[in-house]
């Protein structure tokens, strides 16, 4: 593969990309000359089977939970899941204190308080587990 061939799949790959989150982000609601299957063509991504199967793929994310992302378009903590390195360092913490860790699915903003709460002494474990 040329050098100039594998510039354009990386150029083509960060655009689809970059697509997609506005797509998610709901800037693309039609499929007119702006539309998300005519920026892939545009960019020559311009397979019908692999547009249609991204579209579907992005609408089943956005229906059943992409991060929603804030308006300077970086996830929003609130709905983002903790990284694996918050959640280890949370493990370890509640490990040395003694307490219990949360159970379940965090957010990055959950685990950040839940952080700080044992930083500071005041995490309550029956705040972050399931009561069953």
């Amino acid at each position: 593969m040329s050098a100039l061939a594998e510039a354009l799949l990386a150029a083509q790959r960060q655009a689809i990309a970059a697509l997609s989150k506005a797509y998610l982000a709901g800037a693309f609601e039609d499929d007119g000359d702006a539309g998300l299957i005519a920026n892939l063509d545009r960019i020559g991504a311009t397979d019908a089977v692999d547009q249609a199967y991204l579209r579907e793929c992005l609408d089943t994310l956005r229906t059943w939970g992409a991060p929603s992302t804030q308006a300077n378009g970086k996830p929003d903590p609130a709905t983002e899941p903790a990284s694996e390195a918050q959640l280890r360092f949370l493990r370890d913490l509640c490990e040395r204190n003694g307490k219990v860790a949360p159970d379940g699915l965090l957010t990055r903003a959950q685990a950040s308080k839940a952080i700080e709460q044992l930083k500071a002494g005041s995490y309550v474990a029956d705040e972050w587990t399931a009561p069953f």
